[in-house]
């Protein structure tokens, strides 16, 4: 990912504060859950389906450095690259155009030598700087990224290490510096090397310069002495030295009788105003010229600059981790639309869905043998049965863990899926045990004469609100006749007085045994015939327990006991709405033997505490709830763990 040097400095600077300021003290967490929250609106309101890290960080990390800049001057300080440079490409080349104005102070006012030192060292070591530049152009790149000019930068970070011992800010400024140094080695050696052509070029205008103006005042004396180089090799450098001002501007180069002439300063030194000319062009043309189109390279390349970042690298693991998942879950098997449809979305924004065939998925959840659609076949592939997470509520968590297992990429976003899920199905839960406590209050309240018919009515009125929280569709009403069909026959277990209970028995000829018996057959339609698809097991114990309890309700001085066959079958009723299309047909019969079992065992072994519970004076049904909680989940975890898994843990209320 491309970035600006001011995006770059901002991203850094954000890294820095995230990183040193873990107290969140200049930048609080609920100011950085903020920026976070606020990137992502941005990147989604750009049409960005599945935010990612590459998304945000770019406004996320300039709303936290705009906050930081804003409470700290050190820290106000980093975010732009600084007044130093500014300085160091103004005043450098000042310094070295007066240390070339002194150069030729150090040598005699009046005398201009032929082989002048300072013009020898001068040319001698600009021609090895361009030779350099020229073979580092012409090699090959290394792959490193951060290789080049300004590699040796790196070695900075020694000296720019975070220090225990200082304050907040220069700690946060000390490792923005350390980023800084690897990120933008690049662009700082392109900008020292402007600097450094500068001051070349400006340290050879000032020989020049030195020259010309000492020239005004002073006669030269042009000359050469040498004690082992005689005339003709002198006449042959000073050739090959001058070669260029004779080619490109025509300029007359010394003869070989001039040079010996001059030797030892033996002339009249005619030749000097003609020498300093020649000087200041060779000098011109080969350091002035040359560094300026260098130094404007340079800057040029500083302009074009752009920096690296990977959005993929450890650094942004915090960001990553707060950024909310979109995840489409392909579902594959027989009992697909049970959970169709069933997405959940955290208050972070993380959202899942179950796809169709239609759609592309992160991963498929499949619990058949048969091959994925096509277009899935690239995702990863849960085998996962349905008995071990879609079977109860209480299993979905386990359908997670393995989501987080196939994809460590969104670890943080299903957790929080997760728990959004788990507390989904606790309110749930929760509402279910408010209307069961509410609907056994009722009961406990019924009186002779009308109890079955008011009964009933409760019935249905639970019926329909558990159908409103599990997402169902209301049954039929007792407004219209129903067909009036028998459950069939069921024996209970014996309870702890060994009192048989008859089950299923509808028959009777009373008034209060009709509505009973048209009750029991509204639940048995309305959940065997439409609600679990599985046939009327568990539709004909649900019916069969209540037209039981209706039965009971005619009979006088069974108040407790009449209670406790209530609480049988709103657990029961519970049970089959909460399970709705979970229970494949050919489990349906021994689930509901299970659960015909668990739920007279779970009744008798807490009815005492129950039937006090409903008869304590209040409105308060917290005790009833708490003992409801107890009794369904003991159930549950009964029911499912025993199909050999060991996720069958719910959640704690």
């Amino acid at each position: 990912m491309r970035v600006t040097e001011p995006q770059l400095r901002a991203v850094l600077l954000a890294q820095a504060i995230e990183r040193i300021d873990t107290g969140r003290t200049l930048v609080s967490q609920t100011e950085w859950d903020d920026a976070t929250r606020s990137a992502v609106a941005a990147a989604r309101q750009r049409g960005v389906q599945r935010v990612g890290a590459g998304d945000v960080l770019l406004e996320r990390a300039h709303t936290i450095a705009a906050r930081a800049i804003g409470r700290d001057t050190t820290v106000a300080a980093l975010r732009g690259s600084g007044a130093h440079w500014r300085w160091l490409a103004r005043g450098l080349p000042l310094v070295a155009l007066l240390m070339g104005l002194a150069v030729d102070r150090i040598a005699n006012a009046h005398r201009v030598d032929l082989l002048s030192p300072p013009l020898l060292i001068v040319l001698a070591w600009n021609l090895c700087v361009y030779l350099l530049i020229a073979l580092r152009a012409w090699r090959t790149p290394r792959a490193h990224p951060q290789s080049g000019p300004g590699a040796w930068l790196q070695g900075l970070h020694f000296f720019s290490r975070p220090g225990r011992g200082r304050g907040l800010a220069a700690r946060i400024a000390a490792d923005f510096h350390a980023r800084w140094l690897a990120h933008a080695a690049d662009v700082l050696a392109q900008r020292a090397a402007r600097v450094l052509h500068l001051c070349a070029a400006a340290w050879a205008a000032g020989i020049a310069l030195s020259l010309l103006l000492r020239g005004l005042v002073v006669r030269y004396q042009f000359g050469w002495e040498s004690t082992f180089l005689d005339a003709t090799q002198v006449h042959a450098i000073v050739s090959v030295l001058f070669w260029p001002l004779a080619v490109l501007f025509g300029a007359a180069p010394f003869t070989l009788p001039e040079i010996a002439a001059t030797q030892n300063f033996a002339g009249e030194g005619a030749a000097g105003n003609r020498w300093v000319w020649m000087y200041v062009g060779l000098l011109a043309l080969a350091v002035v010229l040359p560094r300026l189109a260098l130094a404007s390279w340079a800057r040029s390349r500083e302009a074009r600059w752009q920096g690296h970042i990977d959005p993929d690298d450890a650094a942004f693991d915090a960001l990553r981790a707060g950024l909310p998942g979109d995840l489409v879950i392909g579902l594959h098997g027989p009992q697909a639309e049970v959970l169709q449809g069933a997405g959940v979305l955290t208050p972070q924004g993380d959202h899942l869905q179950f796809g169709d065939v239609r759609q592309p998925v992160d991963a498929v959840l499949a619990w058949t043998s048969d091959a994925p659609p096509p277009g899935w076949q690239a995702a990863p592939q849960l085998a996962l049965r349905w008995e071990d997470f879609g079977a109860s509520w209480v299993l979905e968590p386990t359908l997670f863990d393995r989501l987080a297992t196939a994809l460590p990429a969104h670890g943080p976003a299903l957790a929080r899926l997760r728990a959004a899920w788990v507390d989904r199905s606790e309110q749930r839960f929760g509402q279910s045990l408010q209307a069961l406590a509410q609907h056994l209050r009722a009961c406990a309240l019924l009186g002779p004469g009308d109890a079955a018919v008011r009964y009933a009515e409760q019935v249905q009125t639970l019926d329909a609100t558990l159908r409103a929280l599990h997402g169902q569709l209301p049954g039929p009403t007792l407004r219209e006749p129903l067909p009036l069909r028998a459950p069939a026959p069921m024996t209970a277990p014996r309870r702890a007085d060994k009192t048989a209970l008859a089950l299923g028995t509808s028959a009777g000829a009373a008034a209060g045994a009709a509505a009973g018996a048209k009750a029991g057959a509204l639940i048995d339609i309305g959940t065997g015939g439409l609600t679990l698809g599985a046939g009327t097991a568990l539709g004909a114990l649900l019916g069969g327990a209540t037209a039981w309890v209706l039965r009971s309700a005619q009979k006088k001085g069974e108040g407790d006991e009449l209670l406790r066959h209530a609480a049988e079958a709103a657990c029961t009723h519970y049970l089959v709405i909460a399970h709705h299309q979970r229970v494949p047909l050919g489990d349906a019969d021994a689930l509901a033997a299970r659960w015909r079992a668990e739920v007279t065992g779970t009744v008798a072994a807490h009815g005492d505490a129950l039937v006090a519970a409903l008869k304590m004076e209040g409105p308060g049904d917290s005790a009833v709830q708490a003992l409801l909680r107890t009794m369904l989940l003991g159930i549950l975890q009964r029911s499912f763990a025993a199909e050999g898994n060991g996720a069958a843990t719910a959640p704690q209320g």
